[in-house]
């Protein structure tokens, strides 16, 4: 101690204050790796001169405060040693913002998986809510993945790579819509589905309710949005099964599938993937429905440069996009193998004499099953899981729902 005396009671305290506030804290997580300190670590840290901890201190009042008067009390004293355009992306306000938003997820009930940081970065990109600005000022802008990484990047000094979107995209945002948080193209709900001009906007309601976080009124608009959220999710629902244009079949207006779990995948692929990924498409071939052939356009095949053999082992369904000049190839997959690397040769054989874009597709009934045949599966090439019909995995290429052979 200076003069081989005790501190001085205001000093100590704002020594104190500053030992444990969220700042500190955060250094030692950051750069440290840990938040076990000893007598080392607080020798080599960086403090404040002796004005700042007296000012500090003085802010103490009787009993010891608490964290977020702590950090209340680090922020002041920030905002006056440092110039307003500087302070205003100091790491205790970023980090703050970010804790709130957490806060948020978990009180939602957020799954474990998306109660991080990505998330709570892309609520905030959602919410247009930069680190100084008050949860009443949230607002609703449309934004697509990589503008919301671009605007973490700005404001909160977080840079994740491009190859992450697709992790922002599977891990977080489509999460976000399944709950009702998010709403997907409010502006054209008939976007395709591999448009770069693919945007979220957050849901009113939740936009409402998240102005009121961190007010008197938040517990009892959290309620309110609970009683509320089932209606909504089904609301969202029924939109979303509007914007689905069903397959066109020709002339065939009845198809008996004989029963089966395979049968019954086949019918959620024409019912549920297509309407969604290949939206008024027409069904070229349909096998494995009680006969080898249970329907086929032979004159569209034919238009297309194709022959059927009927020794070529087909995929269980064929699809055309006229519009794209694409076909859909789909393995629907509950006993036997996916398009694995030797499945995708011999169907690109197969389909060798068309110029239409060919993209494979594996249809699996539920993630259980997909866990089996996980490591078989071709790279460019897509995954569609029944139990969730609504998203698509994509397995490495160039493209995102894409022909590779043109």
């Amino acid at each position: 101690h200076t003069q081989k005396r005790g501190l001085d009671p205001t000093l100590a305290k704002g020594l104190a204050v500053y030992l444990n506030s969220s700042l500190v804290d955060l250094y030692f997580r950051q750069f440290s790796g840990h938040t076990q300190v000893n007598a080392t670590d607080l020798r080599t840290l960086h403090y404040p001169d002796v004005d700042s901890l007296i000012r500090l201190g003085k802010q103490v009042n009787g009993s010891f405060p608490s964290q977020k008067e702590i950090d209340a009390f680090i922020e002041r004293e920030i905002s006056q040693v440092i110039p307003h355009s500087q302070s205003d992306s100091n790491p205790m306000t970023i980090q703050q913002k970010i804790e709130d938003a957490l806060t948020i997820l978990d009180e939602l009930g957020m799954p474990r998986g998306q109660r991080n940081e990505r998330s709570a970065l892309t609520l905030l990109a959602l919410l247009g809510l930069t680190p100084e600005l008050a949860w009443e000022g949230a607002s609703a802008p449309l934004i697509g993945i990589t503008p919301i990484m671009d605007f973490v990047k700005e404001h909160y000094a977080r840079t994740y790579a491009p190859n992450t979107r697709e992790t922002f995209r599977r891990q977080t945002m489509h999460q976000f819509v399944d709950a009702g948080l998010v709403v997907m193209n409010p502006d054209q709900p008939d976007r395709a589905v591999n448009s770069p001009k693919w945007v979220y906007q957050i849901e009113q309601q939740a936009l409402e309710l998240f102005r009121t976080f961190g007010t008197e009124e938040w517990e009892t608009n959290l309620e309110i949005y609970f009683s509320n959220r089932r209606t909504l999710a089904e609301t969202y629902a029924k939109q979303r099964e509007m914007l689905r244009i069903p397959l066109v079949f020709g002339e065939t207006s009845e198809l008996y599938l004989t029963p089966g779990n395979h049968s019954q995948l086949i019918q959620a692929v024409i019912e549920e993937f297509g309407p969604r990924f290949a939206p008024g498409a027409e069904v070229l071939y349909l096998g494995d429905t009680g006969a080898k052939l249970g329907h086929f356009e032979e004159a569209i095949f034919q238009e297309l440069g194709l022959a059927f053999d009927s020794h070529g082992k087909f995929p269980d369904v064929v699809l055309y996009h006229r519009d794209e000049h694409w076909l859909f190839l789909i393995e629907a997959v509950t006993s036997h193998g996916p398009i694995d690397a030797k499945r995708h040769t011999e169907l690109a054989n197969l389909f060798s004499d068309t110029t239409a874009g060919l993209i494979y597709v594996t249809a699996f009934p539920n993630y259980q099953t997909m866990g089996k045949y996980f490591n078989q599966i071709s790279w460019e090439t897509e995954v569609w899981v029944a139990e969730m019909p609504t998203h698509l995995i994509h397995y490495d290429g160039k493209r995102f729902l894409g022909p590779y052979n043109r």
